[in-house]
């Protein structure tokens, strides 16, 4: 058997092939899933796609539903540890259930030409479905990796219930250059007898999706129609909220989640909705369990404090929509100077995040994103960028992450905030550098 660290090596050496990287479809993985009997198909599952806050929806589902059942957990991407992709009731999948598991799929992968041979995505959603029936969990949720249609996690072919969380421009290299197309492909998750929940979304967006499940013949409950939140209170603590099903009639009031931002009470109403039509199918969570699963709620790297003196917070917005909630929950949380340290990949829009970024921002401290490869973007074209948006008196520019963090640290002082945003990596990167390594509270 591999160790760990060569179980990674050979499920990320993987997309080496980019002619299988970039060949979408199910028949790879349905070649290899067929030999083990399909054990996606034994698997009660959530499927959950949008372009923001698919992740946190998740989570608020998964706390909750954790009061009560075993619940499976397939997430990407990984800050730190690709193990944070697959857990069980918050416990990550450990090195050896991990490379146990590689080495079994590795055998069948050798009896099959390369160009058959699952990529990297791929083959972490095939060991998920392994993982989660050999732990035997009740309910297995899955978030989609990229779009929706042609996703790996949408060989599931009956969940229970689909979520779709609000839609932006991301991805548009591979999803389309429009709202709609990239909604198309989004409700490609979109299954005949499966209820589909749809997040907040643009007028525009919600017609599509409704469409889509209309032509599919299933229920579908629309944020702000069929759900919604009022009394919204935030503050750098978390969220407090009222919720409201018209279908199930069910209001409930003074819900508190320590997850900061008024698009989390949003997202959080989601999985209340979708908690609710699990009930109705027979699973047993009551109110109670709503109350003390959202109140354990985590998710980190998003709007996440990890220090108070000074006061840093992690989040990683990178596109325009994501931008523009990150400003509004820091103006509701925080009234100082705010600096910025910030990194983005080549491939993401850097012009519409920076230009929501850069009237709240009183000093930006540009570097490269670590790990980040092929997809890396210079410092110098950033800074070029950044120039744009934002004053060159605001902005220093470092290419070393490391040495862009032990700058503002000294520099934000204690009456400062600093906010590390722009990419997921140098979020990553960060917590590593502080030493912080939580992916999951309320274990012990």
């Amino acid at each position: 058997m591999f160790s760990y660290s060569r179980s990674l090596d050979y499920i990320y050496c993987l997309s080496r092939n980019k002619k299988v990287w970039l060949q979408f479809g199910f028949d790879r993985m349905e070649k290899i899933l067929g030999r083990m009997d399909n054990p996606q198909d034994l698997l009660k599952t959530v499927h959950i796609a949008g372009t923001k806050g698919k992740g946190s929806t998740l989570s608020f589902l998964s706390f909750i539903l954790r009061e009560k059942l075993r619940v499976g957990a397939f997430t990407s991407p990984s800050l730190i540890n690709a193990n944070e992709r697959i857990s069980v009731n918050g416990y990550l999948i450990t090195p050896h259930e991990f490379s146990l598991i590689l080495d079994d799929l590795r055998k069948i992968y050798k009896m099959i030409s390369l160009g058959d041979t699952p990529s990297t995505f791929e083959t972490f959603t095939i060991a998920s479905f392994i993982y989660f029936l050999r732990k035997r969990v009740d309910m297995a949720l899955y978030e989609v990796g990229m779009g929706g249609r042609l996703d790996a996690t949408n060989i599931i072919k009956s969940p229970l219930v689909s979520i779709i969380t609000e839609i932006s421009f991301d991805h548009q290299k591979f999803l389309g250059n429009s709202l709609r197309e990239i909604a198309l492909e989004k409700s490609g998750i979109i299954k005949k007898e499966t209820p589909l929940v749809i997040g907040k979304q643009e007028k525009e967006i919600y017609e599509i999706i409704a469409d889509e499940a209309s032509r599919n013949k299933i229920k579908y409950f629309e944020y702000g129609k069929d759900y919604f939140i009022s009394n919204v209170k935030e503050n750098d603590e978390g969220i407090v909220f009222d919720f409201y099903s018209q279908v199930f009639e069910k209001k409930i009031k003074e819900l508190v989640a320590p997850l900061i931002g008024h698009h989390q009470a949003e997202n959080a109403s989601s999985a209340i909705q979708t908690v609710l039509l699990l009930k109705d199918m027979g699973y047993e969570i009551d109110e109670e369990d709503i109350y003390n699963g959202l109140a354990k709620s985590f998710w980190p790297g998003r709007l996440e404090i990890v220090s108070e003196k000074p006061f840093i917070v992690l989040d990683g917005a990178h596109n325009k929509a994501s931008s523009e909630a990150l400003v509004r929950s820091l103006k509701n949380i925080f009234s100082g100077r705010i600096v910025f340290l910030f990194s983005m990949l080549r491939d993401k829009n850097i012009d519409d995040t920076l230009s929501v970024l850069a009237p709240v921002g009183d000093m930006f401290v540009l570097t490269e994103t670590p790990g980040s490869y092929s997809r890396r973007l210079e410092v110098e074209k950033l800074n070029s960028i950044a120039r744009k948006y934002i004053s060159k008196d605001k902005i220093i520019v470092e290419r070393d992450p490391r040495k862009a963090f032990a700058f503002v640290k000294r520099n934000v002082g204690n009456d400062g905030l600093l906010c590390v945003t722009g990419s997921l990596y140098l979020i990553a990167y960060v917590r590593k550098l502080m030493n912080y390594f939580v992916f999951s509270k309320n274990l012990l």
